[in-house]
């Protein structure tokens, strides 16, 4: 009768010492933090059972899960739900993938009503936007409706809708000065509607450079 199977060796890895191989009979089985290492109470010598197969192979996942995470992260911020996809697209169970989002959640990694105020600064910065636009980028990311209506919302509140419009007029006349007025006021219209501005905010704009807009014939 065959000796049962134990751990053989736990070793630091040369790239991460936080990071240890577990090997059985000589076999690596598994590689992990140090940490849960501990936690589980993984010891050199202690019997392999199957038991203690499935509980490291639990972690295992769970840690691959994790870091393909906040490697994914680290190039962007992304939503609770985008990141949810991108795990369930690697393969990943609905239990696997709900523990690693709530540890980032945690840990600050994954903050979608912080991810969706800096995707409006961002918009913004580079042009001026209304609430409709603002909302559809937003969802776009995969953020959650009810937060989304309470952003756009609290955006609403502090923005000068008519100004951003009239500004983002302003800087595209001189390009149009060589159309006819109706032709010039279609395309203006037309880029502000794309620009998420409401009907309301768009015609206080036109008033608001009427005469920029219609000069004077010489």
């Amino acid at each position: 009768m065959s000796e049962p199977s134990q751990i053989t060796a736990i070793k630091p890895t040369q790239r991460d010492p936080s990071r240890a191989t577990v090997r059985v009979a000589g076999r690596v089985v598994a590689t992990l933090p140090q940490q849960r290492i501990a936690e589980l109470e993984l010891e050199v010598g202690m019997p392999w059972t199957d038991t203690l197969a499935a509980s490291v192979s639990e972690a295992a996942v769970y840690d691959k899960a994790l870091r393909q995470a906040m490697n994914r992260l680290a190039r962007r911020g992304r939503s609770r739900s985008e990141l949810d996809r991108k795990l369930a697209q690697l393969g990943y169970e609905p239990n696997v993938r709900e523990r690693v989002l709530d540890r980032l959640t945690e840990l600050n990694f994954l903050d979608d009503d912080a991810l969706g105020r800096a995707l409006m600064r961002e918009i913004q910065a580079r042009k001026p936007a209304g609430p409709h636009l603002l909302r559809q980028k937003l969802r776009q990311k995969g953020l959650d409706r009810e937060l989304v209506d309470r952003l756009v919302a609290e955006t609403r509140e502090s923005q000068d809708q008519a100004g951003d419009a009239a500004d983002l007029l302003r800087r595209r006349l001189p390009a149009m000065a060589r159309l006819d007025p109706a032709t010039r006021k279609r395309r203006l219209y037309s880029l502000l509607a794309r620009r998420g501005f409401d009907g309301d905010a768009i015609q206080s704009a036109f008033e608001s450079l009427a005469d920029e807009m219609n000069p004077p014939a010489d």
